[in-house]
């Protein structure tokens, strides 16, 4: 059997959007108060929601092939200390800290690109 592991060599975030950290968690409490799911990513002193595109083509799995990743949209707010939960209400958003190497890459290049607010 062979296994080849080929990790995405670029990210192509399409929409991006930073709020204030308060903002980002209301967000999410409106999201999770009408049924879809909502997770924050954080590292870095960033916490991150993304948008994968789905890969419903060819053209999506060439680009894949070729080590591209596409974000549909990627909303962000700076967090300097980690927390496990933010509360909104009676909501308790979670947030990972991401062990993703990827992952941990983007919220360095989103840290890089906050306009502190």
């Amino acid at each position: 059997m062979k296994i080849t592991y080929k990790p995405a060599e670029e990210l192509v975030i399409l929409e991006m959007v930073e709020y204030p950290l308060e903002q980002l968690a209301e967000t999410g409490a409106m999201l999770i108060s009408s049924g879809h799911p909502f997770i924050l990513n954080w590292s870095n002193e960033v916490a991150f929601h993304h948008i994968p595109m789905t890969f419903g083509n060819k053209e999506f799995i060439k680009e894949r092939m070729k080590g591209r990743l596409y974000w549909a949209s990627v909303m962000f707010a700076s967090m300097p200390n980690y927390s496990k939960f933010l509360k909104v209400g009676a909501i308790e958003i979670p947030v990972v800290a991401t062990p993703n190497p990827f992952l941990i890459r983007a919220a360095i290049w989103l840290k890089n690109n906050l306009k502190e607010m």
